[in-house]
């Protein structure tokens, strides 16, 4: 019954007084440790459900593992994934595997959503603030991380951010009611924003100096040191993103691909206030970082 005009975060038909979500993702390592990096793919599945005000049900592990490695590194991959399918509350019903020449870990999910607690990527209003969870760079981190110019502990903080599951942002979400939301991955903050704002047939206007990001992704970046995907976005969105008093390399962290990155929530002004508060209260990142305005584009200010 989805369509992709609006590029909903997963798929969905209706169910029994609401909607039955599915997704899937998963993808290469991004950290050196295999049970960390279980966790992180995991979560990453279930941010898609969560996006959309739902609960994950059933969960399918997603393997593809080289006959040349040991088995214990598979070993720890499933239980980094199994902790957060555990920790999320679904149930795993089996998976699938094959022989590849590089690892990939990941999630087939399915949940449910009631029909008072959708929440979709359409819906932004002019007047709506924008509400930002977990900080941006992490894709840039683990670049450097690959590169050998970090270490996994000195990224530590944001290497457990991508981990935690989404579940308290949509608590809070369905706790206070928002116009529309949608998780921050691939296509950067700024792609996911602009998809959000096309659903809406809006605009909006980010405040730079409001949007968290990781110690050290501005200038690792500002060095050639991000993912071939962060120049992809940015060609992909010129045109549509404009500059006020805002340099070039300040803007990189915006057009990052995340991997489980946080939830972007539009919702009035008052709601996103409380939305902030309950998160802040439950220790999840979170911040106001521009309004929905008329129009169409981004507009980003200092």
């Amino acid at each position: 019954m989805s369509g992709i005009e609006t590029r909903d975060d997963a798929g969905y038909v209706p169910f029994g007084g609401g909607l039955l979500l599915q997704s899937a993702d998963f993808f290469t390592p991004v950290v050196d440790d295999p049970y960390r990096f279980g966790q992180i793919a995991a979560a990453n599945a279930f941010s898609d459900v969560y996006a959309m005000g739902g609960e994950p049900l059933t969960a399918l592990n997603l393997v593809a593992f080289p006959s040349s490695l040991d088995l214990g590194v598979l070993r720890e991959i499933l239980a980094g994934g199994q902790s957060k399918i555990d920790e999320s509350g679904a149930k795993l019903c089996g998976g699938h595997s094959v022989q590849d020449e590089e690892p990939k870990y990941g999630l087939s999910v399915t949940g449910f959503v009631e029909t008072e607690n959708v929440v979709r990527n359409a819906g932004a209003r002019p007047g709506d603030a924008l509400v930002l969870t977990k900080p941006l760079g992490f894709g840039i981190l683990t670049t450097a991380l690959k590169r050998d110019l970090v270490s996994e502990g000195e990224i530590e903080d944001a290497v457990e951010s991508a981990a935690t599951l989404n579940r308290a942002a949509r608590d809070a979400m369905r706790a206070v009611g928002v116009s529309a939301a949608t998780d921050v991955t691939g296509y950067g903050f700024l792609g996911h924003l602009l998809e959000m704002l096309a659903a809406g047939g809006v605009g909006a206007v980010v405040r730079r100096g409001d949007v968290p990001v990781w110690e050290r992704a501005v200038p690792l970046a500002a060095d050639g040191v991000y993912p071939g995907g962060l120049k992809t976005n940015r060609e992909y969105l010129a045109g549509r993103v404009t500059l006020d008093g805002v340099d070039e390399e300040t803007m990189l962290p915006l057009f990052d691909p995340q991997t489980s990155g946080g939830l972007l929530v539009a919702a009035p002004e008052d709601r996103a206030r409380d939305l902030v508060r309950m998160l802040r209260e439950d220790g999840v990142s979170a911040a106001v970082v521009g309004e929905v305005v008329g129009g169409a584009g981004v507009r980003v200010t200092g």
